[in-house]
């Protein structure tokens, strides 16, 4: 199943992290190149310190944050599972994945569909190398011709002046030290 559901930015397209027909589906309703991974949801920061190799300080600096952000880090335990072989459960585009992209739930929607559905591939709503999508209509009149999308939170307008989220990731083991990939 594919959702498309706001964050705080703009609108993103999603699918839940072990259903890779729907995955790769994405790929190709936004005519995105392959060597361009996807981001991953997760519901907590909690989530982060349990699975990634971030340190303290730098989830302390990450919740701090003032800005949207996506981080970029290791994560032995999605590595171990985008690089699963079997017939039905098959990512090809698994060797772009050197660092995993990672965004945090911030409202109710997304951690309701995480927990249904466990973590989240997404990426923005929009075909690539297009505006990015701020309203429910725009959304709806972009994917109208998507069956199986189904839309989460109607009568929603964002905020078309946020800009979005910083991309980056931390250089070694404390928070002092960043390297940024989009600002």
């Amino acid at each position: 199943m594919i959702y498309i559901l706001p964050t705080d930015t703009c609108f993103w397209i999603a699918c839940a992290f072990d259903d890779t027909n729907s995955y790769h589906q994405i790929y190709k309703i936004k005519n995105r190149p392959l060597e361009k991974p996807l981001a991953i949801m997760v519901e907590s920061f909690e989530w982060l310190v349990k699975n990634t190799s971030l340190h303290d300080d730098q989830i302390y600096f990450l919740k701090k944050y003032p800005r949207p952000f996506t981080i970029l880090t290791d994560c032995p335990y999605i590595e171990m599972i985008l690089n699963l072989e079997q017939d039905d459960f098959q990512y090809e585009n698994k060797e772009f994945y050197k660092k995993i992209a990672f965004r945090v739930a911030h409202n109710e929607i997304q951690k309701k569909l995480i927990s249904e559905v466990w973590p989240i591939f997404l990426t923005s709503a929009n075909f690539s190398w297009e505006k990015e999508i701020y309203s429910v209509d725009e959304a709806k009149k972009q994917f109208k011709l998507f069956k199986d999308i189904i839309f989460l939170w109607d009568n929603i307008t964002l905020d078309n002046s946020i800009q979005p989220s910083d991309i980056f990731e931390f250089e070694g083991e404390s928070s002092q030290n960043i390297k940024y990939l989009r600002q």
